[in-house]
């Protein structure tokens, strides 16, 4: 189980748990990318999907989904604030 004050890489968060973006490891290339796809550290998303052969699925802003590759979410760190219930 996940505890609230855990911090860890997006990319070992399993499905069904939200989560909170505290901090995005790279250059200002990849914190634009990420702000411009709407990911901002402080926001919420839960994780829909997270299969380790493919993107990661992203439920962000009530029912808008974004998926990332597992490069990027290796450098979103996040908190684990409670599971789906």
């Amino acid at each position: 189980m996940l505890q609230h004050t855990q911090t860890m890489p997006l990319s070992l968060v399993p499905p069904g748990y939200t989560v909170e973006l505290v901090q995005i490891h790279g250059g200002q290339k990849l914190r634009k990318r990420l702000a411009d796809l709407g990911l901002n550290v402080g926001m919420t998303v839960r994780v829909m999907q997270g299969d380790s052969s493919g993107p990661m699925i992203l439920a962000v802003k009530g029912d808008a989904r974004l998926a990332l590759g597992r490069g990027i979410t290796h450098h979103v760190v996040v908190t684990a604030p409670h599971a789906a219930g």
